[in-house]
């Protein structure tokens, strides 16, 4: 079998070297250019099935050079490498043909990953016609945030924005929108990078163990605390802490969380002295806060406090256009992963993705295209969809309410109404709400949900 042949081209000797040798480890056949113009020369003399090249070198830099392969030589994929908080290049490598870009540090798994998808892919032109409008159009790809909607450039305009600027960060968004990926965006592009991101899903740990859980405890503060013990807040210290569904904190974590914001400082539980830390905090919810201020279960100092910078997330079913692009990553993904040759979405089934109503957004859409393509031969149809996909447009029981009714209210119904439509099977209806199964049970107490409400 005759391996693909790439070019590497950066004029850091030690960056370019290094990613030769790993992608030799790889068994392809690699070559190398320290400059725009020896790649020129390179790729008039040779042919190349992929190109990696530096955005930033003297004289014909990565973006020039894009553009010269565009013209003479459409058919060869280029990938571009760049540096954090270079997002808008990026942005705009994408946009003049490049098929992905990779930050540096460049990580090696992500490196080997993009290249083995973009060899696994024919570019556009080399497909027939008929079959070309099955395949997307080209796309922003910033980590896993992916699509080419107005929502999904203005997310990544406010992460390339406020990534620099060390303050907090609130996301807003439906359950299964991304907010982690955001935070790891907002990580990953910020001075924090080289440290930890630690991420915690408050609704998901038990009440009685969220203080030990993000401040630690000192050996012997509570039954069973036989260890002394960090919480997330020192795990993250000089990096990003990300809390999700804050919402569901109770007012005494909500009063320590707000001592950390004012005085960067930490008592573990049983503790007597404060810890000074040093995080960032990118915090998420599913839920309108204000509402929540007003009904007495957040506090408005504290999300004030959190609430520095605000991005919102759009719901899946506000941007149909990205969900070609979203099957078309995950496929590939899957493919990779499982040893699957799935090469795409039949037309059909494409129908009733994008009429479907996707209560989960991008983490239900994810895992049914890893169902559908278990049992899919060349293309995933109609027949490997799920029913509640299929059936009705997928949009489920509509449940109506007046404007002004309180969103507690409203939660409170869609819980009965889905844990009904599953028959009181509490794990999928935790799928189906994209919330984990801990907050699906907190927020059944909390609202006083019995089971003769569902049938279960």
């Amino acid at each position: 079998m005759i391996q693909p042949r790439l070019l590497v081209i950066d004029d850091d000797q030690a960056h370019r070297e290094g990613m030769v040798l790993m992608l030799e480890d790889e068994s392809y056949q690699v070559d190398q250019a320290d400059s725009g113009e020896s790649a020129l020369e390179l790729i008039r003399r040779h042919s190349y099935d992929l190109v990696v090249t530096d955005y930033k070198m003297q004289k014909i830099d990565g973006m020039e050079l894009l553009k010269i392969i565009n013209d003479s030589n459409p058919l060869l994929k280029v990938i571009m490498v760049t540096g954090y908080g270079s997002i808008e290049k990026a942005v705009e490598a994408i946009h003049l043909g490049a098929i992905d870009y990779i930050t540096k540090p460049v990580d090696p798994k992500k490196l080997k990953s993009v290249i083995r998808q973009a060899l696994e892919i024919p570019a556009l032109e080399e497909v027939p016609a008929a079959e070309t409008k099955t395949l997307p159009d080209r796309y922003i790809h910033f980590g896993e945030i992916i699509g080419r909607s107005k929502a999904v450039k203005d997310t990544i305009n406010k992460i390339n924005e406020i990534a620099d600027i060390d303050v907090p960060v609130l996301v807003f968004g439906e359950s299964g929108t991304g907010k982690e990926l955001v935070a790891r965006a907002i990580h990953s592009s910020s001075k924090r990078r080289e440290e930890a991101f630690i991420a915690v899903n408050t609704g998901a740990i038990a009440k009685d163990l969220i203080l030990s859980e993000l401040f630690g405890h000192e050996k012997g503060a509570f039954t069973g605390a036989v260890d002394q013990k960090k919480g997330k807040f020192e795990e993250a210290n000089n990096g990003t802490l990300f809390l999700d569904e804050i919402s569901t904190m109770s007012e005494h974590v909500q009063i320590a969380l707000l001592r950390v914001l004012e005085n960067n400082t930490i008592d573990r539980v049983g503790g007597k002295r404060a810890i000074p830390v040093n995080v960032r905090i990118v915090a998420a919810t599913n839920e309108n806060l204000e509402q929540c201020i007003a009904d007495g279960r957040f506090r408005e100092d504290l999300y004030y406090r959190l609430n520095v910078y605000a991005i919102e997330l759009a719901p899946l079913r506000e941007r149909t256009e990205d969900i070609p692009l979203l099957c078309d990553y995950f496929i590939r993904k899957f493919n990779n992963e499982f040893g699957k040759s799935v090469k795409g979405i039949a037309e059909d089934a494409m129908q009733f993705l994008q009429s479907y109503s996707w209560p989960g957004n991008i983490r239900e859409l994810r895992n049914v295209v890893l169902r559908a393509m278990i049992p899919a031969k060349e293309k995933i149809n109609k027949r490997n969809l799920p029913d509640m996909v299929v059936k009705g447009g997928g949009r489920g029981e509509e449940i109506r309410f007046q404007a002004g009714t309180p969103l507690p209210e409203i939660e409170r119904e869609s819980i009965i109404k889905t844990l009904k439509k599953v028959r009181g099977n509490k794990l999928k209806a935790a799928e189906l709400l994209g919330i984990s199964r801990r907050s699906l049970y907190n927020k059944i107490e909390d609202y006083d949900i019995r089971d003769e409400e569902f049938g279960g």
